[in-house]
Order: structure tokens, then sequence, then C-alpha cells
């Protein structure tokens, strides 16, 4: 993945080898939890980070209810 945040008009394919054998481009690498992508915007890791947390919402709200299941208080500490 070729990191920049020039904007270039022109689109030129670098082949770069390791051991004779072709690395391919990504547009996106995750590094320390963290999404990087070619442009450096930062979106698939919000996007990632939003949906994450969106699936932590439902599975907590499953385990919440008003006779059953976690307390108030258990869920405030989570």
């Amino acid at each position: 993945m070729l990191l920049t945040r020039r904007k270039r008009k022109e689109q030129k394919e670098i082949e770069i080898y390791l051991n004779n054998t072709p690395l391919f481009k990504v547009q996106g690498v995750k590094y320390l939890g963290i999404i990087f992508d070619s442009t450096l915007s930062f979106r698939e890791h919000i996007n990632y980070m939003a949906e994450k947390c969106t699936k932590l919402i439902f599975a907590l709200s499953k385990s919440a209810k008003l006779n059953w299941g976690l307390k108030h208080a258990a869920l405030k500490i989570i």
C-alpha cells in the first residue's frame, strides 16, 4: 500500500518483489488496531469501530431486561 495525502491524476503501477514473488497492492492495512487506508482518511476505521460498538450495544441490550438479566448497576460498570 502506498501511503500519501497527495492527489495524483495519473495512476502508476509499481511492481515490488519479495523473494521473486510479486507483492500486490492493497487498499487498507490494520496496524496496532487502527485501519489505515491509502489516503489516510480513517473512514474505514471509523466504520469498523461503529459496527463493533453496535454489536456490543445489542449484546448488552439482550442481557438487560426489566424482570431478569443483569441489573442496572452491573450494566453501568460494564
